[in-house]
């Protein structure tokens, strides 16, 4: 029997090409002063479905979450998948404030593509969003970090604790925890 979820799947990057591909879209973006942001994304309750439904019917869900969202990137970005329930969209010469309309746009169809789901609790999307700041003193992994921290902290810190679009500030204890000087990033 062949494996929905890799078939599903097997078009979207892994962890070491959304690397290599993050670092070179970084090093263009730096070359020609256009913006790039990262979209982390993050099924909720993922893992409550999977345990209520079984594996089969999650990885259905998962693959139909790939299949949305692939459709819905715009024409340059890059979708990868890191495992689970986690996905990375890159797009390239894209500024903060359309970073979070793509993201809405996705949270929104996320949303309404599971809305009739079974299960414990309605399967939504949280999503963190990072474009980079103007000049060369940012790097790939920091802009991804920043996306991961805001996509962690609007699902466990923020009310609800779920289904939403975090661009906004952290506290500033959190930046240790990543490459990201506060000084470079004007929207932290």
């Amino acid at each position: 029997m062949p494996n929905l979820i890799a078939d599903q799947l097997m078009g979207l990057l892994d962890r070491p090409a959304l690397q290599s591909l993050m670092e070179q879209a970084a090093t263009t973006a730096r070359t020609t002063g256009q913006p790039l942001a990262v979209l982390t994304l993050d099924l909720d309750h993922f893992k409550a479905y999977l345990e209520d439904q079984g594996h089969a019917q999650a990885q259905t869900v998962l693959a139909r979450a790939a299949a949305l969202l692939s459709s819905l990137q715009p024409a340059g970005a890059s979708l990868a998948h890191l495992g689970g329930d986690e996905f990375v969209m890159l797009l390239p010469a894209t500024d903060l404030p359309a970073a979070v309309a793509t993201a809405e746009t996705l949270r929104l169809a996320i949303e309404k593509e599971f809305a009739a789901l079974t299960g414990p609790t309605p399967l939504t999307v949280t999503l963190g969003a990072a474009a980079s700041p103007v000049g060369a003193g940012w790097t790939a992994r920091s802009l991804l970090a920043l996306a991961d921290a805001r996509m962690t902290f609007g699902k466990k810190r923020l009310l609800p604790h779920h289904n939403r679009v975090w661009s906004g500030a952290l506290p500033s204890d959190w930046y240790p925890r990543f490459d990201v000087q506060a000084e470079v990033w004007p929207s932290l």
